[in-house]
């Protein structure tokens, strides 16, 4: 019941029976849109809290990404400084080694027990092209920085393989020119082997040596340089007898003009022949010879056969080697043959 103005009679609603049951239906309904749409809220929201840590984590793993790949940039930087540096050493080595070998006169070891890499060769330019100045020695591609760092890397591990194998033999190559260096150095006296100049002229004095034995057979020393007893009387023996059968080919131990070729007392038939630097070098009691005065001969060139002429008890070869005419031992170049 409504009760109106004091004035006007009261009015009386009546509410149909089927309206409250509508109204807490409807009450009900939207109590469970509330609590659906509240859960699905919440859930959303736990979702895009969820997405917005996956960015957070993503945004710091690409951080840490760039972080890594700044470092391996700077590292593949190193890493290439550091090859073209083993590069240049190399090269530098080879380099000196060379000139050592020429001032001493050796020929570089023929090595053919070790494989040389196909691809590179120390001191020779490999088929890439390469800039100069003072940028990167590798090739310039348009990659991504990562993809840049890894194309250099790669060719930074290209380039240590391909060095790799050259080191065993380079090794092995100094520690056979050490061996001939120091071979040599014991062959100067030790006054000499102060001044660098001096040292320099006497390797080279013992670079333009004859070298090489004058018979290619197996043969032993039958009477060294130095005093001797030689049928009944002492002289001194300027040369080395290699007792060898008749007719063994007699080789120049040197490139040189023959000065002499024929016949001298006590010699039998005898080659002199004059090399450079001073050197000459005679081979006596032959049994032929086959130059003549004037001839140009290569070392290794057949000039006779030996024999027993002379003055001598049989077969054998006489050697000397002279210095500015003066007789030297001949072994203190024979045992540098190379």
């Amino acid at each position: 019941m409504i009760v109106p103005h004091s004035e006007r009679p009261p009015i009386s609603l009546r509410i149909p029976s089927w309206v409250t049951p509508l109204v807490l239906f409807i009450l009900a309904a939207l109590l469970v849109l509330a609590v659906s749409f509240a859960g699905s809220y919440y859930r959303f929201q736990s979702q895009l809290e969820e997405l917005q840590r996956e960015q957070e984590m993503e945004a710091s793993r690409q951080k840490e990404m760039r972080r890594t790949i700044l470092s391996q940039q700077d590292e593949v930087r190193n890493l290439s400084t550091e090859v073209e540096q083993l590069e240049a050493a190399l090269m530098e080595i080879e380099r000196i080694s060379n000139e050592i070998r020429e001032l001493i006169g050796v020929e570089e070891p023929d090595l053919t027990s070790t494989p040389e890499p196909s691809s590179f060769r120390v001191g020779e330019p490999s088929d890439t092209t390469y800039g100069l100045g003072g940028g990167s020695a590798y090739p310039s591609i348009d990659y991504s920085p990562s993809d840049r760092s890894m194309a250099v890397v790669a060719e930074a591990s290209q380039h240590v393989q391909n060095i790799g194998p050259l080191l065993p033999v380079t090794l092995q190559e100094l520690q056979i020119l050490r061996e001939q260096v120091l071979k040599r150095l014991e062959k100067i006296e030790p006054i000499k082997r102060h001044d660098p100049e001096t040292l320099e002229a006497e390797l080279q004095l013992l670079a333009a040596a004859p070298k090489r034995w004058p018979v290619d057979v197996e043969a032993r020393i039958t009477s060294g340089y130095g005093p001797r007893e030689f049928k009944g009387r002492h002289e001194f023996h300027a040369a080395i007898d290699i007792g060898v059968w008749y007719s063994t080919e007699v080789k120049a131990t040197k490139a040189g003009k023959v000065v002499f070729a024929g016949w001298l007392p006590r010699y039998g038939w005898t080659v002199e022949i004059e090399h450079e630097k001073g050197y000459s070098t005679l081979y006596a009691h032959n049994r032929y010879y086959f130059p003549d005065a004037g001839d140009e001969v290569e070392e290794g060139e057949s000039i006779a056969l030996s024999g027993d002429s002379g003055d001598t008890t049989g077969p054998h070869l006489h050697y000397e080697i002279r210095l500015n005419g003066k007789p030297v031992d001949p072994m203190k170049y024979l045992d540098l043959g190379e």
